[in-house]
């Protein structure tokens, strides 16, 4: 399946959809996350 095909979402079924939907909200959960977590250090280097 080349990645356009993925992107223009035509030939996904819903299962796939969600799976992709649920993906990317838990990788921005997990960088929000990471973001809090380690501000404290981002401080430090600014």
């Amino acid at each position: 399946m080349d990645v356009n095909e993925i992107l223009e979402g035509e030939s996904l079924t819903g299962k796939q959809a969600i799976a992709i939907f649920f993906g990317f909200l838990i990788l921005i959960l997990l960088a929000g996350l990471f973001l809090i977590l380690f501000s404290d250090v981002f401080r430090a280097l600014v």
